[in-house]
């Protein structure tokens, strides 16, 4: 059985990625957390996209099992120094969302199982690399009283 926390992030998860690919039948943010996390992550999206596409164009994005070894690959080195920040924690769903628009690109088909898979293994490695440090650290509620520079990473 899934743990509620689990729960709780895979929810986030998907919510932010059918934000960032623009789903159609996409309303408000489902809770204030969660549309912090669209404004936050996809403000650093914005940002850094750009500046991260020559590294991004040497990928070969073109299945959802490609994209889950690109993504582990990524994080663990973003995380080698041992040091986590919510700035860094928004970087999880900053390239998750890269990662699954670059799947588009790629015209990969992202089916419902498919962004399923990706959510999944988005909320896989926060579950299992930050759970932790985000409960210490005060929990998800912390985002509502952070402002946008306190994110850098």
């Amino acid at each position: 059985m899934e743990s509620s926390e689990y729960c709780y992030v895979y929810y986030l998860v998907q919510d932010y990625l059918k934000y960032v690919l623009q789903e159609p039948q996409l309303g408000p943010a489902p809770s204030r957390v969660a549309h912090v996390l669209r404004h936050a992550a996809s403000f650093l999206q914005k940002e850094n996209e750009e500046s991260l596409k020559p590294c991004l164009d040497t990928f070969d994005i073109t299945s959802v099992d490609a994209a889950r070894r690109i993504f582990t690959q990524v994080m663990d080195k973003e995380f080698a120094d041992g040091n986590t920040n919510w700035g860094r924690i928004l970087t999880i769903f900053m390239f998750g969302g890269i990662l699954s628009k670059k799947l588009q690109e790629h015209r990969v088909q992202l089916t419902g199982e498919n962004k399923k898979q990706i959510s999944y293994f988005i909320t896989e490695y926060i579950i299992n690399t930050k759970a932790e440090w985000i409960e210490a650290n005060g929990g998800w509620s912390v985002l509502l009283t952070r402002r946008r520079s306190a994110f850098r990473t």
